[in-house]
């Protein structure tokens, strides 16, 4: 194996050198940088602006006194700064003068007309670094009816290309080639197999120069915040991931008898396949989360509470679906757990989205755990998390940015875990995880509260005649631990605050929304199933269908596996029928993704036994990993929405 890595990392370092002069190409290639100013991703070039604005004609920003534009300096042919923009004033105030200043000296001045004009100036050659700085000073005016300064109003901006340049911007080209470089040393450092090793290299290549030649600044934009997490995941590969593996390799198999303990269940390969899936679950999250030009749909909710509760106040209230917009006491879990990351970023855009994208990564790992305590091979735990790495759902999820429901997923699907190993080996370790990881689920997201509190109740109900006395006195012990820490927080801080708060009009009325259900409950049928097929993809529901039966007659199942499958699939059934006829949310679709990868990766572990299974397995794990990866990333550097569907049904 040793030789094999040393051989891949040998080519890997080939694909590198190979891919530099299509890199140079790409940044080269494009005839201008083009920024349309008021349209969405302008933010991140542009520095003391208002707010978008359009008129019939364009979308524009009017500037203030002082405006910085902050462009990539790709290469030094791109030196003829074009700026389309209009100085209109009320009649007898003169048009402004705008003076432009590069490194703290002036390079030039215009005076701007009241119609859109295209103003270029031609930008010094010697201008070094990862960016170019353009300062512009504008006279302003105040408006009558507005309190706002306003300079100019741009409608875009652009770098044009020169027939020919002195040469690249090294610092940029520099940057990119390291990141090429570093993500290569991952791939060998994860210590594939060959074949895969070189195949994700080659991904991986022609993926920057691709990215390069489509739109040169989606690159440049994120290159600093791309370097650092790549960079993060190699030194976690070196570090921890050797640690990692080592623990893996020492979980016996769940079967293994008495005299047999020592029986592993996952061996030293399958170890690695494990930290592997889970770095490309972390790689591809936080790659999208840490891009200056993605902002979570919601990511102004939550850094507004992120503030609230770091300024020390836990009480926290909003209009959520799942009550149908009724003013509900918000929990604060979630804003309490990202304070520490906060403190180490020191931005709340940037904690909110990494600490989703960090957490949501680990549920990967998880489903691998779960996968054993249900009697699972690792193979089919394995390919649970490999369908989890890329899932439709998860990426929909975090580009809209519900980050507590995202939170809660993490706590929910740890909680199922540790559920599992309190009622095998119920010691007090066990019982005092399950007893925080709970409190922390039940007060981070009220919808994720209801679903886990429905799904409790039924394990508790069942599980009665499923598990010994002792097991099953230790789960309720637990809950009830959680049930003395939680009521409060909810009843002594929520319950008196909104007693007296007048009842909302859009308050449930079950007679009204029943009748209403009545009429329309075909088209939600229909809109459920297609959130079904667009959270999880068609293949994947198909396999999960077939492999359900598995997790329930599965020869070493875990004494309550039949009971949670079952209670999961009855609340999921549950808030289906309080949508379609309630028309209460709940995102049980969302809640249910841990059954639904187990049951698919217990389906296609099956199909590698037989004859051309592996080739249709890696098929369909590369189809739902591409589908993923090009709707995540299409909302992340396009801002394409995706369908939020599959998080509303």
């Amino acid at each position: 194996m040793e030789g094999g890595t040393q051989h891949s990392a040998f080519w890997l370092m080939i694909i590198w050198l190979l891919t530099l002069p299509a890199l140079w190409y790409s940044l080269n290639a494009a005839t201008e940088l083009r920024v349309d100013v008021g349209q969405w991703g302008d933010h991140t070039v542009l520095r003391g602006v208002h707010g978008r604005e359009e008129n019939a004609f364009e979308n524009y920003r009017w500037t203030q006194a002082i405006t910085t534009i902050t462009i990539p300096n790709i290469h030094t042919r791109y030196r003829i700064l074009q700026i389309r923009a209009h100085g209109w004033r009320p009649e007898g105030i003169p048009n402004p003068n705008v003076r432009m200043m590069i490194a703290d000296r002036m390079w030039g001045a215009f005076r701007t007309t009241p119609n859109l004009r295209t103003y270029a100036v031609m930008l010094p050659s010697e201008m070094a670094g990862l960016t170019l700085n353009i300062t512009l000073h504008s006279d302003t005016h105040t408006p009558s009816e507005d309190s706002r300064r306003l300079g100019i109003a741009i409608d875009w901006i652009a770098l044009r290309a020169l027939s020919s340049g002195e040469g690249l911007a090294w610092e940029q080209f520099t940057g990119q080639a390291l990141l090429l470089g570093l993500t290569l040393a991952l791939i060998a450092r994860l210590m594939l197999p060959e074949r895969v090793a070189l195949t994700c290299g080659i991904l991986s290549s022609v993926a920057l120069a691709g990215l390069n030649t489509t739109e040169p600044l989606w690159v440049s934009l994120g290159l600093i915040s791309w370097l650092v997490v790549v960079a993060a995941l190699l030194i976690a590969t070196w570090i921890v991931a050797p640690r990692m593996t080592r623990l893996l390799e020492r979980i016996a198999d769940a079967g293994s008898s008495g005299r047999e303990l020592s029986r592993p269940w996952l061996n030293r390969i399958q170890a690695r396949i494990a930290w592997a899936l889970l770095a490309a679950a972390l790689l591809v999250r936080l790659l999208g989360a840490v891009h200056p030009l993605f902002d979570a749909r919601d990511i102004h909710v939550h850094t507004r509470w992120l503030r609230t509760v770091a300024s020390g106040s836990l009480y926290l209230y909003s209009t959520p679906a799942e009550f149908q917009n009724r003013q509900t006491f918000n929990p604060p879990a979630a804003y309490i757990v990202l304070l520490p990351l906060h403190l180490a970023l020191g931005d709340m855009r940037l904690t909110v989205q990494f600490g989703v994208a960090l957490l949501d990564a680990l549920i990967a790992l998880l489903l691998l755990l779960i996968a054993r305590e249900f009697g699972l091979t690792a193979r089919a735990g394995l390919l649970a998390m490999a369908l989890y790495v890329a899932l439709p759902i998860s990426m929909t999820m975090m580009w809209w940015g519900f980050a507590a429901n995202a939170i809660a997923q993490v706590w929910w699907v740890l909680l199922l875990w540790l559920l599992l190993r309190l009622t095998r080996d119920p010691t007090r370790s066990h019982l005092a995880l399950l007893t925080l990881v709970t409190v922390l689920c039940l007060t981070t997201h009220i919808g994720a509260l209801v679903t886990l509190a429905a799904l409790l109740g039924l394990v508790v109900l069942f599980g009665r005649r499923a598990l010994p006395h002792r097991e099953w006195n230790a789960m309720v012990s637990g809950l009830v631990l959680t049930v003395v820490f939680t009521v409060p927080v909810y009843f002594t801080a929520a319950a008196a605050p909104l007693a007296d708060a007048p009842r909302s009009p859009t308050t449930l009325d079950p007679l009204a929304s029943f009748s209403e259900g009545l009429v329309l409950w075909p088209e939600r049928i229909e809109l459920v199933a297609r959130a079904f097929i667009l959270g999880f993809l068609s293949p994947v529901l198909a396999l999960a269908v077939a492999g359900l039966p598995l997790l329930l007659v599965s020869q070493q199942r875990h004494p309550l596996q039949r009971t949670v499958v079952i209670s999961m699939l009855l609340v999921c059934v549950v808030f289906f029928f309080s949508y379609v006829f309630l028309q209460l949310l709940t995102r049980y679709i969302y809640f249910a993704t841990p059954l639904i990868c187990l049951a698919a990766g217990a389906t296609l572990a099956r199909l590698t036994m037989r004859a051309g299974g592996r080739w249709v397995t890696g098929s369909l794990l590369l189809f739902v990993a591409w589908s993923g990866v090009v709707l995540w990333f299409c909302g992340v550097l396009m801002r394409v929405k995706p369908s939020l569907v599959p998080l509303t049904q």
